[in-house]
């Protein structure tokens, strides 16, 4: 709102919208208190199911917003023009949701906005570590489906994050797209198991930032779930040695952390991976990376190996 006043309010002449909401971008706005306050905000305004929402942010914006306009009225138009690189190169594509307390995400609809547009230029006014938090994602997508793009990302990211402003971001984050949006077309309500992809580093991520209260930001709990799952992966031989080294490299020169700043409660954490919608009957399931470029869902992980990792990884 404050860098980008001059488009916001060009915006706002040109739209004349209905109603205006500024959410403050903190993962406490992503709960059902702030989505009551919206649903009265769009009542009282009278939108109807004609009406459509146009979200300007970075991802929990886009939550916030694709979650209220998948549940109003039974669903209404919504486009979104990210701001952050997190947003970018993870874009709202057919998945929404909101937290309850500290469980991160628990409450969601599948949802797509009508449009998304992804200005590249709206990197340029971000600070070195909204970059680092984006391309956790980003590596991510490269790790599970694309040695291709994991290979430009290493010949890429040396050059340093803080000549980063110098990057083909339209690639980048188009590739990045390209997976993910491959990944939900061939699973869009997720009953085959092949979004499950999408959850490395996840599992572990959203139980560690409700341990962290928040304090953790998302790219970084994502990192670190990554961290952990490829270390737990590589000892029970299913990640060779050469391939982790080749994740633990992308994550340095993207300056993501490797260690866990906040103390864990292991045992509530392995009670929170039990309760992952990718676990059953009370089995921890966790993606794990076979290579660069493939991953598969290992079911009823030992919990000692967790313990291990958990352990190492923190601080």
């Amino acid at each position: 709102m404050k860098i980008y006043s001059n488009l916001f309010f060009k915006l706002k002449n040109k739209l004349k919208p209905a109603d205006l909401i500024l959410v403050e971008a903190t993962e406490k706005s992503k709960s059902i208190d702030f989505l009551n306050f919206c649903l009265e905000r769009c009542i009282k305004t009278g939108l109807n199911r004609k009406g459509c929402l146009v979200a300007l942010g970075g991802g929990i914006v886009g939550d916030i917003v694709g979650f209220l306009a998948s549940v109003y009225m039974r669903g209404v138009d919504m486009v979104f023009i990210p701001t952050t690189l997190m947003a970018q190169g993870d874009t709202i594509i057919n998945k929404v949701a909101i937290s309850y307390r500290f469980l991160k995400n628990i409450i969601g609809s599948f949802y797509s906005p009508s449009i998304i547009v992804c200005d590249t230029n709206f990197l340029q006014s971000l600070p070195n570590r909204e970059i680092s938090l984006g391309l956790s994602e980003i590596i991510k997508h490269a790790l599970i489906c694309s040695k291709p793009f994991t290979n430009y990302l290493l010949k890429v990211l040396p050059m340093a994050i803080i000549n980063w402003k110098t990057y083909n971001w339209d690639k980048i984050i188009y590739e990045s797209l390209k997976i993910k949006g491959e990944i939900v077309e061939k699973d869009p309500y997720d009953k085959r198991g092949i979004q499950k992809k999408l959850s490395y580093g996840h599992t572990f991520a959203n139980a560690l930032e409700g341990l962290s209260q928040f304090g953790l930001r998302h790219g970084e709990a994502v990192a670190f779930g990554m961290c952990i799952a490829g270390y737990i992966s590589h000892k029970m031989g299913i990640l060779n040695k050469a391939d982790f080294k080749i994740q633990e490299e992308l994550l340095n020169v993207a300056k993501l952390p490797s260690k866990f700043l906040y103390p864990i409660n292991i045992d509530y954490l392995i009670s929170s991976l039990r309760r992952d919608k990718i676990s059953t009957n009370g089995k921890i399931n966790l993606v794990f990376l076979e290579k660069i470029g493939k991953c598969r869902v290992i079911k009823n992980v030992n919990e000692e190996f967790i313990r291990e990792a958990l352990i190492k990884f923190q601080s």
